[in-house]
């Protein structure tokens, strides 16, 4: 199976409405999406995706993967996928070793990872060695609120929709703390910082952050490198790696005690040829792996397919979106309990094409 042709695919889709009660914390404007579509000689196709929400990232991404990614890849063989993902992250290193190349590069890799699935009749999570679980519990992924009011009670939407875990993005610990007392005690919860914090701060409110009983802390301090000299911290389980671009960076952060869940994210890892590296690293060194999951599209069932082949059973987190955002119908950006893994062979959907034309966004 030679690759004949590869075209990134720029979607552009109205911001998703809220509650008529719930003010939405988002600048007005459209959501971006970025797909990736390859074609072999002999016609099969497969889709991939990249994170980039924003216009001038996808601009930037859509580019990357016409001008840069794609022409490494063009006449070359399906079946030799990991090669061409470590040969690309070679020949690119220059440009970083995360970020909008590596990104650009997982939307390829994810393409081709769904046609060797298809060529060969097998799902991914068969191709990753095999899925342990059927169904992935939802985890509500709510946006910031920046006010306790807001985000309890959009908490209670959460919960009311009968997901399995809630989400937070939140920099401010009483903000954190209010939602948390909506949540049952019995309902794993998760407060994403995105770094907005100090160590210092953190040890200062030591015992608050570890009353609130979270599931892990995600991201809490800046910069992130002061963990690889950090003991443990009593009652605070930090999570992080979203960001990072390879198993070896991953493999890094492994080793702090501080550290106790990891987040592989196919995307900024450069798809599912370095995402099956970072999962096989990550049980080796006995770390549990919860795979980043802010996507809709393709990488939503890469990573799907990434939770169900994990040791420890982990979530989808859903981020807040509506059913007109699903581009397969089958309920991905809905908060529900849980979600099927796909069975179909390579992702087990391919986008809608009305979905793909009523949203294509011509950028040059």
């Amino acid at each position: 199976m030679i690759i004949d042709r590869i075209e990134p695919i720029a979607l552009r889709l109205p911001a998703p409405k809220r509650p008529a009660n719930v003010p939405s914390p988002l600048a007005s404007g459209d959501i971006c999406f970025t797909l990736c579509r390859v074609t072999t000689q002999g016609g099969l196709v497969g889709y991939g995706e990249c994170l980039s929400l924003r216009p001038p990232m996808q601009n930037a991404l859509f580019a990357t993967i016409r001008d840069a990614i794609a022409p490494h890849y063009l006449g070359k063989p399906v079946g030799q996928k990991e090669a061409l993902n470590l040969a690309a992250r070679r020949r690119f290193a220059s440009f970083g070793r995360a970020g909008t190349v590596m990104n650009a590069l997982a939307a390829v890799d994810i393409a081709l990872w769904d046609i060797a699935g298809k060529a060969s009749g097998r799902s991914i999570s068969a191709m990753l060695g095999g899925a342990r679980r059927n169904r992935v519990p939802v985890m509500a992924s709510l946006d910031k609120y920046d006010h306790p009011g807001r985000a309890r009670q959009r908490v209670e939407q959460a919960l009311a929709s009968g997901v399995a875990a809630v989400k937070v993005h939140e920099a401010g610990l009483e903000v954190i703390e209010e939602a948390r007392r909506a949540i049952p005690a019995a309902t794993p919860y998760v407060a994403d910082s995105n770094n907005a914090h100090t160590l210092a701060d953190i040890r200062r409110d030591a015992a608050r952050w570890a009353a609130l009983g979270l599931l892990w802390f995600e991201d809490p301090f800046w910069p992130p490198e002061d963990l690889l000299e950090c003991p443990a911290l009593p009652g605070i389980v930090i999570g992080m790696g979203a960001d990072f671009g390879s198993a070896e960076q991953m493999a890094v952060f492994s080793k702090t005690p501080a550290i106790g869940v990891l987040q592989p994210d196919v995307c900024m890892l450069g798809g599912l040829s370095e995402a099956q590296r970072t999962l096989t690293m990550l049980a080796a060194a006995k770390k549990t792996a919860a795979p980043h999951t802010p996507f809709v599209g393709p990488a939503a069932l890469a990573s799907l397919h990434m939770l169900a082949v994990t040791e420890e059973a982990g979530y989808f987190a859903t981020v807040e979106a509506d059913d007109s955002m699903d581009p397969y119908g089958i309920g991905l950006t809905r908060w529900q309990k849980s979600l099927d893994v796909p069975t179909g062979p390579g992702l087990g959907f391919d986008p809608d094409p009305d979905f793909l034309r009523h949203h294509l966004y011509a950028t040059g």
